[in-house]
């Protein structure tokens, strides 16, 4: 009995050696890794200009855009970035300050589509035109990267008493 044991375990033994077959399909998780990309900011900007106005008095405008940590980021084509804030003064020939004001793409939320709210960014301020005591601006929200051509327009008019209001835009009025 004691050789069968010795025979039986030298058999497993020679068996184990035995080589093992291998499929040449070896299947292996990809790993996916996500590229993190930082948050993008634009430059900031500053421009000035003057425009006649009340009784035909010369009044100048400055606006400044500033990208600002303090707004919530937007994700636009995949990308966050950073969004702007903008700072429209307008003084009186004398120097002394009419308007001052620093807005959001949140202050034209009402003109604007849902997608540029959710995914643009508030991109420019331009000076447009006066009509009788009113001022408009017009600005742009959209996609910040210089290669997409996403936009929309709004309107920021300014009366004589420094109120505010915005508009849809309207380039066939112009």
């Amino acid at each position: 009995m004691r050789s069968f044991l010795l025979i039986a375990c030298a058999l497993m033994a020679f068996a184990s050696c035995k080589k093992k077959v291998q499929d040449d399909n070896i299947i292996v998780d990809k790993v996916v890794t996500k590229k993190i990309v930082a948050t993008q900011r634009m430059e900031d900007s500053d421009q000035s200009g003057t425009f006649q106005w009340i009784k035909g008095a010369e009044y100048r405008y400055n606006i400044q855009r500033t990208a600002s940590d303090s707004l919530a980021h937007v994700v636009n084509h995949d990308i966050p970035y950073t969004d702007n804030s903008i700072t429209l003064t307008v003084k009186r020939s004398d120097g002394s300050v009419f308007f001052t004001k620093t807005f959001t793409k949140e202050n034209f939320s009402p003109v604007l589509p849902r997608q540029f709210m959710e995914s643009g960014v508030l991109l420019s301020m331009n000076f447009n035109k006066v009509v009788g005591n009113e001022a408009f601006f017009v600005i742009s929200v959209g996609s910040p990267d210089e290669n997409n051509e996403e936009f929309c327009y709004a309107q920021l008019v300014l009366d004589n008493y420094g109120n505010t209001r915005a508009e849809t835009y309207n380039e066939a009025m112009e």
